[in-house]
């Protein structure tokens, strides 16, 4: 049985096109030795990569990821687990970079990635927003009453 993964990620300080075409390189050299597929889309500071392969594979290699210092705020948007095919049988780590393809179709993919950037940070603050609120209740709370 297989195992999907898909997140998106910040890029934690600017990276050159070569140093995110070094990293798709090293990872396709990895990715064919551990019998994992994928595809790594990049755009205007962020990742997002969908793997795909054995379960402990998968797993181990998104731990590395998930602590690779070259990245910031990993946000897992899909599991799939017990998968039959491969989405991409032939690709052992295929590279899209959104800033250089001028193709119009990947245009919806690039402001989709965006706008969940966006969202995430919304709701950041919300939450933070929230447990101030909630905190500040309770210390009302247990403060004496007069």
């Amino acid at each position: 049985m297989l195992k999907r993964i898909s997140y998106i990620s910040k890029f934690s300080r600017p990276l050159t096109r070569d140093e995110v075409n070094q990293l798709a390189a090293d990872a396709e050299e990895r990715n064919r030795s551990l019998g994992i597929t994928g595809m790594l889309m990049s755009s205007g500071g962020i990742f997002y990569q969908m793997l795909e392969g054995p379960i402990e594979a998968v797993d181990s290699l998104f731990q590395k990821i998930a602590a690779d210092q070259r990245h910031t705020d990993v946000l897992v948007l899909s599991v799939q687990e017990e998968i039959e095919d491969r989405l991409f049988p032939s690709w052992a780590m295929k590279k899209v970079n959104l800033d250089e393809e001028a193709l119009s179709r990947l245009e919806p993919v690039k402001a989709l990635l965006e706008a969940i950037v966006v969202q995430r940070e919304s709701m950041q603050r919300l939450m933070r927003v929230l447990s101030r609120s909630v905190w500040q209740e309770l210390m009302d709370d247990n403060q004496p009453r007069s």
